[in-house]
């Protein structure tokens, strides 16, 4: 094999520029601390990297994300802290307004304290965050939470849309609360009542606060109506009656009418729930018991226009963790044979469609034979629907084929829980000239006690949403810690990716100038060669 002078100086020259450019590449991976210089030093871990440094990304964006939502909670946090004590003197003032040696003078000063404190209940509902974004208005952070009419009233102003803030890649975090439950709502679950008097009772009648005898009640959570009455006999006292109010407004009769006694302190409504009284209650006197908690009314109504000339007795919960509790049914008769009639209850939802069984079918519990209730009794207690349902209703009278009646949750009877409102009502109870006039007491009375309960539930609702800020605060930790130790990883894996290993390159380094200096020694030895000199 023949080879030319050229030959050897190409491959010289080749072998020393491999060595060079093995020698830069060492020094650039030196000077810049990285292995991969290009993403063709090793493609799958570039690959790998590019992911690592997103995701890295990703958690430190998280990162800053749950930073804002600290400042945003702390900032909640310090308005409802100072919120809480303003309510807490709020109490303080209407018990001592209560004080029966107080003058007319001695509650107008009181209604000016309250009036300030109005001024400065409605200042901290009108927070501002760091960015001059207001705290409790939901989606409309540049407007104010609550305004006030030029007549004093004040009404919320904001939306209820909820600033969701990103903690991390499955969680959101609510980074604000909204003004109208946090100052004009009862807590979620709640079972407190609120009375009111009729402003036309002609009585001395004061009502106090309700308490519940039996949490299992029947009628536990259900809104109640205490109407008082001449009885039928002339000259033998009064007489007072029960209701609840249903859909429509319409009134259904749970208790009564039973004789009042003028020296009673406690009333007991059927159902599980009492309430005390003092003074003397007259004719025409109406006094309203209402859930605080929309949520929490069990009250029915029943529609029985299609129920020929059967008749609805009254309504009752037997299970109060029945299975459809809640839901609206339909009852069906049939009459399959003359004589002897069947009844079908269908469950409906909230629209009125059939509710849905596991397999798709509509919920319709019978047919379940009807017998007729047995002499002396007059009614006949249907289970809807059977032993799952947890409701009963009570019917007597005759039936025809074809006829139905509806029962539906009745429309609960909300309380006016707005605290401006709340303290509005009291500032004008107070400023109210009294005097020795016992009615005039008698108002005030009702006015201070539905105030004072109305109070406590804004105050446990704002305790309420205090704790729920302080757990989605240690929430916000427990993500960081994981944060914290997500990036840890993330840093580990990108190092053993991408960082030179100093102690190797630096031998390679010294390898490859030495191979270099061994090309060109050799290139210099190969290049002096001739026929002058071989057999010297």
């Amino acid at each position: 094999m023949r080879i030319s002078s050229s030959y050897f100086f190409q491959t010289g020259l080749n072998s020393i520029n491999a060595q060079q450019a093995d020698l830069l590449h060492l020094y650039q991976q030196t000077a810049s601390g990285q292995r991969m210089v290009t993403p063709a030093d090793d493609p799958l871990g570039a690959a790998q990297a590019v992911n690592l440094s997103q995701s890295q990304s990703l958690n430190e964006r998280f990162a800053a994300n749950r930073e804002v939502l600290k400042l945003n909670l702390g900032q909640e946090e310090n308005v409802l802290r100072s919120a809480t004590t303003l309510l807490q003197d709020i109490k303080t003032a209407l018990i001592e307004a209560g004080n029966g040696t107080r003058s007319d003078l001695d509650r107008q000063t009181l209604a000016t304290v309250l009036s300030k404190a109005k001024d400065n209940l409605l200042g901290l509902a009108n927070s501002t965050d760091g960015n001059g974004q207001y705290i409790f208005s939901g989606h409309r952070s540049m407007q104010p939470a609550f305004i006030q009419g030029s007549n004093g009233a004040v009404s919320y102003n904001g939306d209820a849309g909820g600033r969701l803030i990103q903690a991390d890649p499955t969680r959101q975090i609510d980074s604000s609360d909204i003004g109208s439950s946090v100052f004009a709502s009862a807590a979620s679950g709640s079972r407190a009542y609120v009375t009111e008097a009729n402003s036309a009772n002609t009585g001395t009648a004061a009502i106090g606060s309700p308490t519940i005898t039996d949490p299992a009640g029947t009628n536990v959570g259900m809104p109640f109506k205490i109407v008082f009455e001449d009885v039928p006999s002339p000259g033998t006292g009064l007489q007072y009656n029960v209701y609840t109010t249903g859909a429509g407004g319409a009134q259904t009769r749970i208790e009564g009418p039973k004789a009042y006694d003028p020296d009673a302190t406690t009333l007991r409504l059927d159902g599980g729930v009492q309430v005390g009284i003092s003074g003397r209650a007259a004719a025409g006197d109406v006094f309203s018991i209402n859930p605080a908690n929309v949520g929490a009314s069990r009250a029915y109504s029943v529609d029985s226009t299609s129920f020929g000339a059967g008749a609805i007795v009254g309504t009752a919960i037997s299970d109060p963790a029945g299975a459809y509790l809640g839901a609206s049914f339909r009852v069906e008769f049939t009459e399959p044979t003359p004589g002897d009639f069947e009844y079908s209850v269908h469950v409906l939802d909230a629209n009125g469609d059939p509710v849905l069984d596991v397999n798709n079918d509509p919920v319709i519990m019978g047919p379940t034979a009807f017998v007729p209730a047995a002499p002396p009794a007059t009614t006949v207690i249907l289970r809807l629907p059977d032993a799952t349902g947890g409701l009963e209703v009570e019917v007597s009278g005759s039936l025809a084929d074809g006829n139905s009646f509806l029962v539906s949750p009745a429309a609960s009877v909300e309380p006016e829980l707005n605290v401006f409102d709340t303290l509005d009502a009291i500032i004008q109870a107070l400023s109210a000239d009294v005097g020795g006039d016992p009615l005039g007491q008698a108002k005030l009375s009702n006015a201070l006690a539905s105030a004072m309960q109305k109070i406590d539930i804004n105050y446990d609702q704002i305790l309420t949403v205090r704790a729920s800020v302080g757990a989605r605060m240690n929430e916000i930790d427990a993500i960081d810690a994981n944060g914290e130790s997500r990036g840890l990883g993330y840093s580990k894996q990108l190092s053993r990716l991408e960082d030179v290993d100093y102690y190797q390159v630096t031998t390679q380094l010294e390898l490859r100038r030495a191979a270099l200096e061994a090309a060109a020694m050799a290139f210099k030895k190969i290049q002096g060669t001739s026929l002058f000199n071989m057999g010297s």
